[in-house]
């Protein structure tokens, strides 16, 4: 890639960064923090740490997807078409975002993917793009199921309430493992991003230490802009987080984006996330659950993956032609 399109997609690779902090982990963070068990700043600390380190740990195989799996960007024009798709999954969130419907950066990014492949007239990977979207589908309805099941259990066998220390070690624990999970995958996007701006997805995705610390150290202020809002718009006006809701939303939402990850399929956290917390809301207090908020939040889902593949492919076919 030229020296001026590489260092525009890493560029685009902090702006990214930047903006799944502000999106992604500031839902993340407001969702574990509405009680006082973990303090807002130490959870934008550890969830960035996660974002940063967990790739190294766990391998690049949600990264290869991203990179290489779903359009074939090592051909002639792969290079600026993989820019194109970034700077376009980066808009819509921007533009669904100040419109008020919080959206999902893994839809913009394959959506975007997948029109800029297809504007650039490069060779587009149908089967694994209908298996990502497929898994894209399954996971939030997986982890409402789940969240309703282990809710449901939960009120069948009446537990004993548990002791503050035992609520607030599970909530750590819920927290850390979906930190985890959030690494494992949402923060995969980002090391194939820097990856491919730094020439070092040839063959295999590999992962730059620096370019890491860069996307961790980023990632946490975008958090830092908009946590506040995501608390009132995911959490309270999607439904009161309890304490005992927080751990089994944060338990149920990992293990979905654990077994993503594991299959080397891209998703969203926050949409496990969210749809785990309306699972265990349908069971434990339906009537608190705010659908129209909820139905927001659905709709800006179900525009992000059309929108970027028509944007993508549209802006491809502009820049192709001069």
């Amino acid at each position: 890639m030229a020296v001026v399109g590489a260092t525009l997609l890493f560029v685009l690779a902090l702006a990214a960064a930047l903006v799944s902090g502000s999106n992604d982990g500031a839902t993340l963070v407001a969702l574990n923090t509405r009680t006082t068990t973990i303090a807002p700043l130490r959870a934008v600390v550890i969830l960035s740490l996660f974002v940063a380190i967990t790739p190294m740990i766990v391998g690049t195989a949600v990264a290869s997807t991203v990179a290489d799996g779903l359009v074939a960007f090592e051909k002639t024009g792969g290079e600026l078409a993989f820019l194109v798709a970034i700077a376009c999954a980066l808009a819509i969130v921007y533009l669904l975002s100040h419109h008020g419907l919080p959206t999902s950066v893994t839809l913009a990014i394959t959506g975007s993917i997948v029109g800029a492949g297809l504007g650039f007239g490069l060779p587009v990977y149908w089967v694994t793009v209908v298996a990502v979207l497929l898994a894209g589908i399954v996971a939030p309805l997986a982890a409402a199921a789940v969240g309703y099941l282990v809710a449901s259990v939960e009120l069948r066998l009446r537990p004993p309430e548990l002791s503050p220390r035992l609520r607030k070690a599970g909530e750590w624990a819920g927290f850390l493992v979906q930190s985890f999970a959030y690494g494992s995958n949402d923060a995969e996007k980002l090391v194939a991003i820097v990856a491919i701006a730094l020439g070092l997805a040839v063959h295999g995705v590999q992962i730059s230490i620096p370019g890491q610390l860069a996307v961790g150290l980023l990632f946490a202020p975008g958090i830092l802009l908009s946590v506040r809002q995501m608390a009132a718009r995911v959490s309270e006006r999607i439904m009161h987080v309890r304490s005992d809701t927080a751990i089994e939303v944060t338990v149920c939402a990992a293990g979905v984006v654990l077994l993503s990850s594991l299959l080397g399929y891209p998703i969203s956290s926050t949409q496990a996330a969210t749809a785990a917390l309306v699972g265990v809301g349908a069971r434990t207090a339906p009537r608190q659950l705010q659908w129209g908020q909820i139905g927001r939040i659905g709709v800006a889902w179900l525009v992000t993956l059309p929108l970027a593949v028509g944007v993508a492919t549209g802006v491809g076919l502009i820049v192709r032609l001069f």
